[in-house]
């Protein structure tokens, strides 16, 4: 029988050709999974936002508020990182519960509810943000030289909202925390009630000891009645990535 072109001539190059195509296939088959795992790490990636956690774990914290008919509640929690994901867990909202809640005691109804002047705020803020507080910006973040509120001290306030940022190594390093307060209470003076609405934000870091303190802010506050002369606005921003 005549050989039909380019068939193979004997046993040996038959299978040298089988070989051949096996080695092809291989080759086809291992950059089919090299794409396909591709992919999949890229699907992860973007579902992941690169490292970016929303955090369900922060609790259910809320602190009433001594003197005032307020109860602080928690609001939303999420979280950011440079890294691994990171958690807000209930021991840090609690703690940022817990000092918002004193610093509206000692920065607000104790100077209303006493007229005189705010006490010790370094359990709150640490020594860098304190020296501003104590200085330049106290009319922003202190309630003092208000007439005396003799009636009730009516509070609303927003859930505080609460954001971890987490660094390249999945440490959680900086928290910030909404502040929104609307305070109404009655002066022995003539005409409506001091009116004070404060709103802005808090960024807590944890000092050497691990306790988290005020490290900047940012404060934007109105007052009105109860005896003022006139409206006053002041805001008071410092620190560094404070922004919210």
């Amino acid at each position: 029988m005549e050989q039909e072109p380019n068939e193979p001539s004997s046993r040996a190059e038959r299978r040298a050709q089988a070989q051949q195509r096996s080695r092809a296939g291989l080759a086809i088959g291992v950059a089919v999974v090299v794409i396909i795992a591709a992919v999949v790490v890229g699907v992860l990636v973007f579902a992941g936002g690169g490292g970016d956690s929303d955090d369900d774990d922060g609790g259910d914290a809320s602190r009433p508020v001594a003197n005032t008919n307020v109860t602080l509640e928690l609001g939303e929690v999420t979280a950011d990182s440079a890294g691994p994901p990171v958690t807000v867990g209930p021991e840090v909202t609690d703690g940022v519960i817990d000092l918002v809640g004193r610093y509206l005691e000692v920065a607000t109804v104790e100077p209303l509810r006493k007229a005189a002047p705010a006490g010790d705020l370094s359990g709150v803020f640490d020594a860098a943000a304190l020296a501003r507080v104590n200085g330049p910006d106290r009319a922003a973040l202190v309630d003092e030289g208000a007439p005396e509120v003799t009636g009730d001290l009516d509070v609303v306030a927003k859930p505080v909202a609460v954001t971890g940022l987490g660094d390249q190594s999945g440490n959680l390093v900086l928290v910030t925390a909404t502040l929104d307060l609307d305070v109404t209470g009655a002066t022995a003076a003539k005409g409506p009630p001091l009116h004070i609405l404060r709103s802005g934000y808090f960024v807590l870091t944890p000092d050497p000891a691990g306790v988290w303190k005020v490290s900047a802010y940012g404060i934007t506050v109105g007052r009105e009645g109860g005896g003022i002369d006139a409206t006053t606005t002041t805001a008071a921003t410092t620190g560094a990535g404070g922004g919210q």
